[in-house]
């Protein structure tokens, strides 16, 4: 199963796709929660702490996508979730599509997805 929440701002994205991702997790499912959200706001609330963002990895390593190990980019959050954080613009900077198109590529070559 796949499952996208996505919308409008300070309209509950980020708590209600916490809640399903636990749900989930709790009934025995594997879960890869990715945040898309300059604040973090759903991978600190599930892991407490804020996660480097894939982003920010790949700069790390100069895009080099071998250089890059699970345990890089994906952190293990509450009952088990699994976490990645995309990132994404500040608000009104632009469309977040290439940090999130960069992070779909890297969790396929990571086989994540």
């Amino acid at each position: 199963m796949k499952l996208s929440v996505y919308g409008k701002g300070g309209i509950g994205k980020s708590t209600t796709s916490c809640n399903i991702s636990v749900a989930l997790a709790k009934r025995g499912k594997k879960v890869l929660q990715i945040g898309c959200d300059p604040k973090h706001d759903s991978t600190f609330t599930l892991t407490g702490f804020l996660i480097p963002t894939i982003i920010d990895t790949l700069q790390e390593k100069d895009f080099h996508y071998e250089d890059i190990w699970p345990e890089d980019v994906i952190y293990k959050g509450y009952a088990g979730v699994d976490c990645v954080e995309a990132g994404g613009p500040p608000a009104g900077a632009g469309c977040g599509g290439y940090v999130v198109g960069e992070t779909v590529k890297l969790l396929k070559e990571l086989n994540a997805l």
